[in-house]
């Protein structure tokens, strides 16, 4: 069904028509806000809903919600951290969307602020999903004299953002991408502008990283997407996809979605082949990764 405008409602309306006149078995990687809400309805319509694009669903216990990422909560005190110990930050700002996603990094940022001992020296928003530019959000933050600026927006956003910086030459602060944003693809802008940004990865790089699974990531990729760049957007979806695939197998050939879940909650230390760490449920930990790392554009 059409995307639509709405990032909350018309995917919330989309995954409900799914289910309610097309009979499907289980929704999959519906992410951003819309998990949340999504996240409710499947649990009350009994529906399995795995592995959506978001760390906004945090939810551990519910039956029918798997989910995915490193919690946010997590991750911003990790990078926060790093900034001031590590890299002597002590000005953070930060640029993000309006959304339940943008805000709660924005928030993150200036609460942690007299904990991790640096100052929160202010936000702005980027309020379109597609803007034509970013000159005039940039100039406002630059202005705010941040030695390192949290970007916690959507591919094309950001892709503005540095396009923006790179124009300014305003090279002084250090930019950070936030986890399903730290992708080199999206973040590389011409002239050098985006080298030095960090970003908390949830995954290897999906060019050159080792492994099994990566080897039959770019095997699969080139032999039906051969027109595709690779990266971490898609090494997400084959790997979670992998592992909707191991819960069908081990299911009985009697498939409903209760045995389906059952199923799910006997995986223990599954290998994806070097793209995630061991994954392993049960009946009170649906949740599929709980780490990532620290990783910085050249």
């Amino acid at each position: 069904y059409p995307r639509g405008v709405d990032p909350v409602e018309d995917p919330l309306r989309n995954a409900m028509r799914l289910v309610e006149e097309d009979g499907v078995f289980l929704l999959f990687n519906f992410g951003g806000p819309a998990s949340v809400p999504l996240g409710a309805y499947a649990t009350e319509a009994r529906v399995p809903f795995l592995f959506p694009h978001t760390a906004l669903l945090t939810v551990d216990g519910a039956r029918y919600v798997f989910t995915s990422f490193p919690r946010f909560e997590g991750e911003t005190r990790v990078v926060l951290r790093h900034l001031v110990e590590k890299l002597s930050v002590e000005r953070i700002a930060v640029i993000h969307d309006p959304n339940a996603y943008g805000s709660y990094f924005r928030d993150r940022a200036r609460d942690l602020a007299p904990e991790l001992s640096y100052r929160f020296v202010g936000s702005r928003e980027v309020a379109s999903r597609d803007p034509a530019s970013a000159d005039e959000e940039v100039t406002a933050v630059k202005a705010l004299g941040p030695e390192a600026v949290i970007l916690a927006l959507y591919p094309a956003q950001a892709r503005k953002v540095m396009e923006s910086r790179a124009k300014l030459g305003w090279t002084e602060a250090r930019m950070v991408a936030t986890g399903p944003l730290t992708d080199e693809q999206y973040l590389d802008v011409p002239g050098g502008a985006s080298e030095g940004t960090l970003g908390f990865c949830l995954y290897p790089d999906p060019e050159t990283a080792k492994g099994p699974g990566l080897d039959e990531y770019r095997a699969l990729m080139k032999k039906h997407f051969p027109e595709k760049h690779l990266n971490r957007y898609s090494l997400y979806g084959y790997v979670f996809g992998k592992l909707v695939v191991e819960g069908l197998e081990r299911a009985s050939r009697e498939l409903t979605r209760e045995a389906f879940v059952d199923a799910m909650e006997t995986i223990r230390e599954w290998d994806s082949g070097g793209i995630l760490p061991a994954v392993s449920f049960g009946k009170t930990d649906h949740h599929a990764q709980t780490a990532g790392f620290l990783c910085e554009l050249a």
